[in-house]
């Protein structure tokens, strides 16, 4: 049983472990400057409709390391 979606990076198998996918590839994204207090969450949920749409935006910004951590003024793509 996969949890996360076929267009993340990330899978997890039926004994609970993590696996890489590797990055996939999103042609489309527009630019978003990020502001204090955002997380991947509160993007994904502000900009894609569903908090659980967050590793999308993961997926196409690997420069991220702590997604609970934007810093304001960063700029990160956004799927569309």
């Amino acid at each position: 049983m996969t949890i996360y979606s076929s267009l993340s990076r990330y899978e997890v198998d039926d004994s609970g472990v993590l696996a890489f996918r590797g990055p996939i590839e999103r042609p489309n994204y527009t630019l978003y400057r990020c502001k204090s207090g955002d997380t991947l969450e509160t993007i994904s949920a502000r900009l894609l409709g569903s908090t659980e749409r967050y590793w999308e935006i993961a997926d196409i910004n690997p420069q991220i390391k702590f997604p609970l951590d934007l810093s304001a003024g960063t700029v990160i793509r956004i799927p569309t």
